[in-house]
């Protein structure tokens, strides 16, 4: 089952990624008249960043409550934005509208990342660029992902995602992008920068994450069982011990996570 990015409240992960957006948008400058497409574009960070510098910008989210909060943000700044309902593997613009394409930690969700990619190539001019944002396999992040993959595996009775499943694309490896994006023409170089997320405290940090679709499904999954209220007991324990143990910062919460930015344009 794919993740309902409407449910919870994605807004507050928003802000923390905002850096991120600010660091795409302002690689991708000279802005002012041209097209950009922000694929996935949530609550609208990086659509809202290039609109601001002259850009004529469309975003693309499949989920209408991102819309409707990506809309409101562009409405209170007197920023002119297209929101329009699309999934990455069929964005629902013209061949080679958009001089400039971002998809901040967004496309690295496309259950078909072939279609995906072949779908941000299309939208691209001919001398644009592709610019979209990834996480590598380690880090506090992947940490913390395992602890609620295994847990929920152990809970539902299933098995660890990814066991015997294909091996997804690694959106954050040069050599798989340069050889996915290769039969369209289009050479990929990879950056590794770093994100560091804060809060008052670790149980801060996790009252605010828990509001991401991911974590939100996942509660939901558990609610199904009949003893839900200690299996959510136990995890919400196990995520705090995992949460103290990453924690960068005795007098409050922080912990460093690299990111890959990826931009990929026409030979």
């Amino acid at each position: 089952m794919g993740i309902d990015w409407s449910a919870g409240r994605y807004e507050a992960t928003g802000e923390m990624l905002l850096p991120v957006s600010e660091l795409v948008v302002a690689m991708s400058e000279p802005l002012a008249g041209r097209t950009v497409v922000d694929v996935g574009c949530g609550t609208g960070n990086a659509a809202l960043l290039a609109a601001a510098r002259g850009a004529v910008v469309t975003g693309v989210d499949p989920a209408p409550r991102l819309l409707e909060v990506a809309r409101q943000r562009a409405a209170d700044r007197g920023l002119e934005i297209d929101f329009v309902t699309g999934e990455a593997a069929g964005i629902p613009l013209p061949d080679h509208s958009a001089d400039v394409v971002f998809s901040v930690f967004a496309v690295i969700f496309a259950p078909d990342p072939g279609a995906a990619i072949a779908e941000l190539v299309r939208v691209t001019t001919q001398d644009g660029t592709i610019r979209l944002t990834s996480w590598p396999p380690e880090g506090p992040l992947v940490v913390i992902n395992k602890v609620v993959g295994q847990f929920m595996a152990e809970a539902m009775g299933e098995q660890p995602a990814g066991a015997n499943h294909p091996k997804p694309l690694g959106w954050h490896d040069r050599d798989e992008l340069r050889a996915a994006f290769a039969p369209y023409g289009f050479e990929v170089e990879v950056e590794r920068r770093s994100l560091t997320f804060t809060a008052p405290s670790p149980e801060a940090f996790l009252a605010t994450s828990s509001e991401h679709p991911m974590a939100v499904g996942a509660s939901q999954a558990l609610s199904t069982l009949p003893n839900s209220a200690e299996l959510e007991a136990e995890l919400a324990a196990r995520l705090l011990a995992a949460t103290v143990e990453l924690n960068e910062d005795p007098q409050a919460f922080a912990y460093t996570n690299d990111y890959v930015v990826v931009t990929a344009r026409r030979g």
